[in-house]
């Protein structure tokens, strides 16, 4: 492509054209008045540094993991006594089907943890101990033996003039594993509840 004379003459005077503006301008800026121009970038940055409008962000992020270190144990203990009530209520429900069912040796130790297993939804692990003779105790749910001992059918009184009994402990339990490991509770720690149910 040919480039004529008049063409480079024009581009010689646009460079030095350009090269007129920046020293204009460099004298600005090197007067009284370029002082006020240079500050005037200082003057948006300390304005951007006053601005507030993302300070709520800011301090959630920094706050927010101080809550949460909080909030998690709360949770996690809260979530364990939950459990603990839902294995209390289905060892409650043992109890009840142990109470209102007559005692047999076949089937009924297997009825009655069936009954605490379907009464929750959690893994609870329920066992049901062999029938014992004895009377309850005056100041806790404990069986002591009567003297004369049992007899079957039971005859003969309790310290407390009561008849004695026969009775079956039942006790549900469930391995509990919190979020967090914390130093009052084991992990995994085993939560459980029991009942002492008189049959005949």
């Amino acid at each position: 492509m040919a480039c004529s004379l008049w063409d480079f003459r024009l581009r010689v005077r646009s460079v030095f054209s350009r090269v007129a503006d920046e020293s204009r301008r460099f004298a600005a800026l090197r007067g009284a008045d370029g002082v006020a121009l240079l500050r005037r970038p200082l003057v948006g940055f300390a304005a951007l540094v006053r601005d507030r409008g993302g300070m709520s962000a800011i301090e959630f992020g920094v706050a927010a993991p101080l809550f949460l270190g909080v909030l998690t144990p709360v949770i996690d203990l809260g979530r364990a006594f939950s459990q603990q009530i839902q294995i209390r209520q289905a060892v409650q429900a043992g109890a009840l089907y142990a109470s209102v069912n007559v005692y047999n040796t076949s089937t009924w130790s297997t009825n009655v943890s069936s009954a605490v297993t379907n009464s929750t939804t959690l893994a609870v692990t329920s066992t049901v101990s062999a029938e014992s003779c004895g009377c309850p105790n005056s100041t806790s749910t404990d069986i002591t033996s009567p003297d004369p001992p049992c007899s079957n059918p039971p005859s003969g009184n309790c310290p407390d003039g009561s008849r004695f009994g026969y009775y079956v402990t039942i006790t549900g339990t469930l391995s509990y594993t919190p979020v967090m490991p914390y130093s009052i509770l084991a992990n995994p720690t085993t939560l459980s509840a029991q009942a002492v149910v008189r049959i005949q």
